[in-house]
């Protein structure tokens, strides 16, 4: 599966990349989750990947925090842009590196976090297929298990919501999908 949606990714002109991912960033904007929001934790866009920097432009603009993923020694963390800063400069794969002097994100401490959260494909169940690392996974179980108020939302195109994603017991549910074409938001509180 991760095969085929990088290669729809692939496939899709700049100018369509740039365009429907105008309209995933108008709807999350126009979500409760938004409103809610303290802090927006984005990923940063890499090549051939849904565009993030006007959802960011947006939660910045809003007055909102943002912070943004770094990987550094196997894991991530995530660093809170001061607001002045443009986007991180990109590394020699694309890859955009933001500055280690940033302030590391707490999660239990940062208020209410909405996370825009990656994935190569998602399903109507809220399972997120990444891109294999786990990284996300970690961090969002570490975030909920040190109690921080999380809403955590995967973004994409409408191709990349599925069927079923295959998963297992260390994958870290989203609480909702945002496509170009629908907002589904799931009930996480059990029968």
């Amino acid at each position: 599966m991760r095969g085929a949606m990088r290669r729809f990714l692939g496939a899709m002109s700049d100018d369509e990349l740039a365009d429907r991912s105008a309209k995933v960033a108008r709807r999350l904007e126009e979500s409760g989750a938004w409103i809610w929001m303290d802090i927006l934790l984005s990923f940063l866009s890499m090549p051939r990947e849904i565009a993030t920097g006007g959802m960011i432009r947006a939660a910045r603009e809003a007055g909102r925090s943002v912070a943004v993923p770094r990987i550094e020694a196997g894991d991530i963390r995530f660093l809170v842009m001061p607001p002045d800063s443009p986007l991180p400069p990109r590394d020699r794969w694309g890859i955009p590196v933001p500055d280690t002097a940033w302030p590391a994100l707490e999660p239990a401490r940062a208020g209410r976090i909405l996370v825009a959260a990656p994935g190569l494909a998602f399903d109507r169940k809220g399972n997120r297929l990444g891109r294999g690392k786990g990284y996300y996974d970690r961090f969002l179980s570490r975030a909920r298990e040190s109690g921080a108020h999380c809403l955590v939302i995967g973004i994409c195109f409408s191709e990349q919501l599925v069927e079923e994603v295959p998963h297992t017991e260390t994958d870290q549910p989203v609480d909702g999908v945002v496509t170009e074409k629908e907002t589904l938001l799931f009930d996480r509180t059990g029968p």
